[in-house]
């Protein structure tokens, strides 16, 4: 148990409700058809745990092949605002990369065997969307196509934990699929896309250095990464009124609203970045939870974090809006 606990652990447990949230969203969408299986929708939401975790696993590991940590970890030493190193682990030695390659195997086939188990009773269009996931995810970082280092990590990513997660677990639980699932999935997929790209802004110099073309390199300038920005922010509200007013979606859905002070708290925070980066500000408690935070002021990555854990907070307030409203309806 403590070896299974330590590899969770070492796979970025932490950015699991990043993949979970959705996948329950899917769940409680599908619950009110008369197929809904209660069982078929947790083996699909255990399963899409384990395959997040096997992607992280596979990402520290192509990255280190690359090289990218160790770079990293010498571009903060000399001074420049850069995250902590995502693999330590493995970096220090005390893991080899063929101890890695080998665990992530592991939870990547125990994801396979849950899959097989909603293929086997939801037919083969639970399995194309998986197989399409899993692709997507494994060449995230894998060679020869290594998404994030050509600028579509960001989109990729949010492909996979939008659309394709939860029209496969949506399905697996209900065995079809609606308008109302495609449109929050699509939603919730350009919020997860925002977790990563507002992360891209802050860190382009950073990533740059590694290696690393991530969409924010891509855009360049300032005013486009502002723009794709706004994009990623406030696109899926624009999506989810156009939804309700074609009544697609339940009114009560229009709750999500009660999340647009929080995107534009965020854009305006993203603005000075890019052009007051060493103006401060103090942490509000309504931007939600921001775990660690006597570590993250030791640090001085306080500049980091509230950007980038309101992104994510953003993200899972909506998926509980989302499930609340599915419980409503």
């Amino acid at each position: 148990m403590k070896k299974l606990l330590y590899w969770i652990q070492n796979a970025r447990a932490f950015a699991l409700p990043q993949s979970m949230l959705p996948a329950l969203v899917a769940v409680f969408m599908a619950s009110g058809n008369e197929s809904f299986s209660v069982w078929l929708g947790i083996v699909a939401v255990i399963g899409v745990a384990l395959a997040h975790l096997s992607v992280n696993l596979f990402d520290d590991y192509f990255d280190y092949q690359f090289k990218s940590e160790e770079v990293r970890e010498q571009v903060a030493a000399e001074g420049e605002r850069a995250r902590i190193a995502k693999s330590p682990y493995l970096t220090s030695g005390e893991v080899t990369p063929k101890k890695l390659f080998f665990v992530a195997s592991l939870f990547g086939l125990a994801a396979v065997l849950l899959g097989c188990i909603v293929f086997a009773k939801r037919g083969l269009i639970p399995f194309y969307i998986a197989l399409s996931a899993g692709f997507l995810g494994f060449f995230y970082s894998g060679k020869p196509i290594r998404f994030c280092y050509r600028g579509l990590g960001e989109l990729v990513t949010g492909l996979i934990f939008g659309p394709l997660l939860m029209a496969g677990v949506h399905y697996a639980a209900c065995g079809s699929l609606n308008t109302g699932v495609w449109v929050v999935s699509v939603a919730v997929g350009l919020w997860v896309v925002n977790i990563l790209y507002t992360h891209s802004v802050m860190e382009v110099s950073t990533d740059k250095k590694v290696g690393k073309k991530t969409l924010a390199e891509v855009l360049k300038t300032k005013p486009l990464q502002l723009t794709a920005s706004a994009v990623f922010n406030f696109t899926p509200y624009i999506i989810l009124l156009v939804s309700l007013i074609l009544k697609h979606l339940h009114p009560v859905f229009s709750a999500i609203f009660l999340l647009l002070p929080l995107s534009v708290t965020l854009f305006y925070l993203l603005c000075q970045f890019c052009y007051h980066p060493d103006r401060e500000f103090k942490r509000q408690w309504w931007y939600g939870p921001i775990e660690h935070w006597d570590a993250i002021s030791e640090n001085h990555l306080e500049w980091f974090a509230i950007r980038w854990f309101l992104a994510r907070n953003i993200l899972q307030f909506a998926s509980i809006i989302f499930i609340v409203c599915s419980l409503v309806v």
